[in-house]
């Protein structure tokens, strides 16, 4: 009967059989086996050694029969950083996360360890803050973003962690949250979960850090002592359809009560204090001294307010670099100003005023979810279109704005968010219900997609 019991082959187990394979199916399905070589020669600058500019680097040495690429990029340390959510939820550890820089940056490609300080794209040059002046014949423009922790009175990088104000945004920071969290979960109290008003990377991770928590205090008993909100700054939840349906519903089951277009202030870490701006609608009157006319007009005005909390959960304010905005870079011809981000073409990637430029990543005021999954996807468009134009042809591959956001609900279970363009859903495994958590796609997100990404994403193949 024991020997029965061990070799007991249950439907669960063949679902993972079935959910393994599928998974092992979808990784080769994304390897890149043809790579078609071109003969063209220019040279090629690369700012930015994130996920985009590694994996640009990466494929163009394989692309193009004689490569000239220089990286421009001051950091030692390549962080996974999908990998904080996991840290803050206590499944990561801080050493799983990130590489040296120089294992990554793939060989004969030249790496100039600094930051560009100022861009000069109608002369095809920049220099870098050591007053290093570089030309280049076609610039790849990945640098990331600036996550501006200071935009909130009261906070800063240096600070999280004081006054129970973390945010998984940080490295440090990640890794305080999962300690507060225990401690949360441990001794009760408020728990305030904000996001911020600008567009930001990865914009489910403040709701999974929120469902984790939740999670977390239920399966430790605690949940009936823990008083969980969120505060967004957004009018909905999602703006998918389908996933917004879905995260409404799990935030209604675990009575996660929900305030929107309302956004962080300041915060009192010493008292424990968050005020808050919150957009109203009203109804004013105006009156035409000329005419003695009346009317009536719709305005947002801001209320403030202040809350306590035992623990606090913040996002930063983020846009481009400040050397990105104040260059020509970020002038957008149709608004007659400099913008937050880089105009793009949405198709082509390539930059809305300069055709030998091409823009990927964060940085970009692309219409879609700031994700590595978008870069992903990203990264062999803007190489073969980047080839294009160096062969004096018209960009031709064409982006769809593919983004994902894995919404980890809870331990064990993930809302795997696939969408394009025009917000529909694109999903790459379509016999799995787009709309539901499953766990295959905990599994892909815990185990899988860490090693495809250092081994395949960044190495030019995924």
């Amino acid at each position: 009967m024991e020997k029965k019991e061990k070799n007991k082959f249950s439907r669960r187990d063949f679902a993972k059989i079935v959910g393994g394979l599928g998974l092992s199916y979808l990784t080769y399905r994304l390897i890149d086996f043809n790579v078609p070589v071109s003969g063209v020669k220019a040279k090629i600058v690369i700012v930015g050694a994130g996920a985009a500019g590694i994996s640009m680097a990466s494929r163009l040495q394989r692309a193009l029969s004689h490569p000239e690429i220089t990286i421009i990029d001051p950091n030692d340390v390549h962080f996974y950083q999908p990998g904080f959510t996991l840290i803050g939820a206590g499944i990561y550890k801080g050493n799983d996360v990130f590489k040296k820089q120089s294992s990554l940056i793939p060989g004969g490609v030249k790496w100039i360890k600094d930051s560009v300080k100022e861009f000069s794209p109608d002369n095809n040059t920049l220099t870098t803050s050591k007053n290093e002046n570089i030309s280049y014949d076609f610039l790849v423009l990945c640098p990331g973003l600036q996550m501006n922790f200071d935009a909130i009175e009261g906070i800063s990088r240096d600070t999280l962690g004081l006054g129970n104000a973390h945010s998984i945004y940080d490295f440090q920071g990640a890794q305080k949250t999962w300690e507060a969290i225990q401690e949360l979960s441990e001794k009760g109290g408020k728990a305030l979960f904000t996001d911020t008003w600008t567009k930001i990377k990865c914009g489910g991770a403040p709701k999974k850090i929120n469902m984790i928590t939740e999670d977390y205090c239920r399966k430790q008993g605690s949940r009936d002592k823990v008083d969980i909100k969120f505060v967004s700054a957004s009018h909905e939840m999602y703006d998918v359809p389908i996933y917004r349906k879905r995260l409404e519903a799990i935030y209604t089951e675990r009575n996660i009560p929900i305030t929107y277009n309302t956004r962080i202030k300041s915060v009192d870490t010493s008292a424990k204090m968050v005020t808050f701006e919150k957009q109203v609608k009203t109804i004013v009157e105006i009156n035409n001294p000329e005419t003695n006319d009346i009317r009536k007009e719709e305005q947002i005005v801001l209320q403030t307010e202040q809350q306590h909390y035992d623990f606090l959960h913040i996002v930063p304010p983020m846009k481009a670099p400040t050397a990105i905005i104040e260059s020509p870079l970020s002038w957008n011809a149709k608004t007659e100003k400099h913008e937050d981000w880089v105009p793009t073409d949405k198709y082509t990637l390539v930059h809305a005023q300069y055709q030998n430029i091409v823009v990927l990543g964060d940085v970009s005021n692309l219409p879609t979810s700031k994700t590595g999954a978008a870069v992903r996807i990203q990264v062999p468009i803007a190489v073969s279109n980047l080839i294009a134009l160096m062969e004096q042809k018209a960009p031709s591959k064409i982006y769809n704005g593919y983004s994902a956001c894995p919404y980890v609900t809870e331990y064990g279970k993930v809302l795997m968010a696939e969408f394009g363009y025009g917000k529909q859903p694109i999903p790459s495994l379509p016999f799995i219900d787009p709309g539901v958590e499953h766990w295959i796609w905990w599994f892909m997100k815990v185990y899988m997609l860490k090693p495809m990404y250092f081994h395949g994403m960044l190495k030019g193949l995924i």
